[in-house]
């Protein structure tokens, strides 16, 4: 367990085939928003959450409303869950995605404390997106799904 301001990231967690298969439903479900509307959701959310995260970008100091460069990002972070989604069957070939994805991310500065703050906004851009559909077992599936993922990302780049 990885306790962190915005929650804590619980360790040794795994996915049921059901849980892979919720996560796969409704990521198609999300995805029919389209991928810039759930990008931009998304770090809305991240924020809201966090207002100083923004700093971190290049796109700081633009309108997010017509900031090309702000939305070209969002998608480009919708793509990549994308792409994680679709080889949760292949979790030897995305551990190494996962993990090289980590290593880059300390490059940017992200610190520990960033990733509960994105699996928060990633919940709370599913509850909006998903609406009724956006069930207690879809929640815990995501979120587990996230623990793993943030996990992996932080691998040995953090301390515990």
């Amino acid at each position: 367990l990885r306790d962190t301001p915005a929650g804590p990231i619980m360790a040794n967690t795994s996915l049921s085939e059901s849980q892979v298969e919720m996560i796969e439903t409704t990521w198609a479900a999300a995805m029919d928003l389209g991928e810039e509307t759930v990008g931009v959701l998304l770090f809305k959310h991240i924020f809201e959450i966090a207002p100083g995260a923004l700093e971190m970008f290049s796109f700081s100091g633009e309108d997010l409303e017509t900031s090309a460069s702000f939305k070209n990002h969002a998608v480009g972070v919708v793509k990549t869950v994308s792409v994680a989604v679709g080889m949760l069957h292949k979790l030897d070939e995305l551990v190494p995605v996962l993990q090289d994805l980590g290593t880059r991310h300390v490059g940017y500065g992200v610190a520990a404390e960033h990733y509960p703050v994105v699996g928060k906004a990633l919940l709370m851009t599913l509850d909006k997106g998903l609406g009724s559909a956006f069930t207690l077992d879809v929640k815990e599936a995501w979120t587990t799904l996230w623990n793993i993922v943030a996990l992996t990302m932080m691998d040995t780049h953090y301390e515990a």
